[in-house]
């Protein structure tokens, strides 16, 4: 009998960038784009900072370092690939992928993966593979619903998920490929309160966290350390604590004709929680087409299905105090925010809208429901996260009713209009040489000879 381990293993083993679809190395190419806008965005955020601060210039003789986004000092392999992930995890602007109305956002894997590939030597080409494999076995493991129900964070998974593409940068062998997926997948267990209720920093960093914790997993693999094989099957092991039930994990692009998962990877229009893309652009396309003033907003009702009306449309979201990282997962706050300015942005988040007596007023108007209609819809199709807006106005109506917001691979951004995101975030930072270095890696990624150039050009 294999071990899941060896299974998932074997095919992170033998991935190689002959085999992936061009519409799945092109998809790379436009998420590592995103992706860099988003670290970039987010280089003055709180967490970046503190992150910095305590681990930002950590190296010695003889020790593996890569480069801090942004700042350009050199540190610990392990910790700049915690603090580059985080930052493109922070403002909530980072890609999402769905399965039956539940999300996690592989993207969290690039920056760490980029750094991987500084520190190794590798190739734009051996990068697309990594991130190719990410998005693959964390897209894999949501498709099973293993975490549904329980209490579970997806970044559970996506220890599983780090492992096989950070050792393949390494250049793990097949063994040690399944002893780093032991290590890290019993390792770490993580919990669904990092996004419930009064959220802290910490939902940005959990992911970030666990990858750096499989860097070291696999440093340790290659050195020689043991896993358990059997973290899948084995007494006390994931699927009988975690999953209750074996999975199957087959399943995997370029396998029978299967699409990689990564094609189905979704940009966010909207600095927020997933689920609430598709309520902001219906609010902003009725106040837009309808030329409605907030002002004369009497009520915004939502309809959405039960997984955004749990996490996102809990009481505590009305609160006149959010912190920045409950705002971007409050239904209410955002809604408010697109009815009053026609959109949702990073700068949004400031204090001065939080505590903005204008918004708390519309938050007061907003109501929250997860219908059976938006629940059946979910199931339907389950790459969509379905939802409908309705604002009254004057004893008038107005109703849309969105299920693929803007972004969605069956909606997706253009390539300039992708490329305008990342600049918006960029520009405050970088000249526009340096921008255009970065666009014309992401373009030619998987033909870069190193990843240094790409790495170089986010210099602040």
């Amino acid at each position: 009998m294999e071990f899941t381990s060896e299974t998932i293993s074997d095919y992170a083993y033998h991935l190689s960038i002959d085999d992936i679809s061009d519409d799945a190395v092109a998809a790379a190419r436009r998420l590592v784009l995103d992706s860099v806008g988003c670290c970039l965005g987010a280089y003055a955020s709180p967490p970046s900072k503190h992150l910095r601060a305590t681990y930002g210039r950590l190296d010695g003789p003889g020790a593996q370092t890569a480069t801090v986004f942004g700042s350009g000092t050199s540190t610990l392999l392990e910790y700049a690939g915690l603090i580059n992930s985080t930052m493109v995890r922070y403002l909530d602007y980072n890609d999402t992928y769905i399965s039956e109305g539940r999300a996690c956002h592989p993207s969290d894997h690039i920056p760490a993966l980029v750094s991987v590939a500084e520190a190794e030597g590798r190739t734009g080409a051996e990068l697309v593979e990594a991130i190719v494999l990410a998005y693959e076995i964390e897209g894999m493991g949501l498709d099973t619903g293993v975490l549904w129900g329980n209490d579970y964070d997806y970044v559970t998974w996506g220890s599983f998920s780090s492992a096989v593409a950070v050792g393949t940068l390494m250049g793990l062998s097949r063994m040690e490929l399944q002893h780093a997926v032991g290590i890290a997948g019993a390792s770490n267990l993580t919990l669904i309160v990092s996004r419930k209720g009064d959220v802290s920093m910490w939902k940005g960093v959990a992911h970030p966290y666990v990858t750096h914790n499989a860097i070291q997993a696999c440093q340790m693999a290659r050195a020689g350390m043991t896993g358990p094989e059997r973290v899948f099957e084995g007494p006390g092991g994931f699927f009988e604590v975690v999953a209750g039930r074996p999975l199957d994990v087959d399943r995997v692009g370029g396998r029978d004709s299967a699409a990689y998962r990564i094609t189905d990877a979704h940009v966010k229009p909207f600095p927020c929680g997933y689920y609430m893309q598709p309520m902001i652009a219906g609010v902003r396309d009725l106040v837009t087409e309808h030329d409605i003033a907030h002002e004369d907003i009497d009520r915004i009702e939502v309809e959405t299905f039960d997984e955004a009306a749990s996490i996102l449309g809990g009481a505590e979201k009305w609160s006149t105090d959010l912190t920045r990282e409950s705002a971007d997962h409050s239904i209410p706050y955002t809604t408010a925010i697109a009815a009053i300015h026609g959109d949702v942005r990073p700068e949004h988040y400031a204090n001065s809208y939080r505590t903005d007596p204008t918004v708390h007023r519309l938050m007061d108007l907003v109501t929250v429901e997860a219908s059976d209609e938006m629940n059946a819809e979910a199931v339907r199709h389950p790459d969509s996260t379905p939802s409908l807006v309705r604002l009254i106005v004057d004893g008038e109506e107005y109703e849309t009713h969105v299920d693929y917001a803007p972004g969605h691979a069956r909606n997706p951004l253009s390539q300039a209009a992708l490329e305008a995101k990342m600049r918006s975030m960029a520009e405050p930072l970088l000249s526009d040489e340096a921008i255009d270095v970065i666009v014309d890696c992401c373009d030619d990624l998987e033909t870069l000879p190193a990843v240094d150039p790409l790495v170089e050009a986010l210099a602040v």
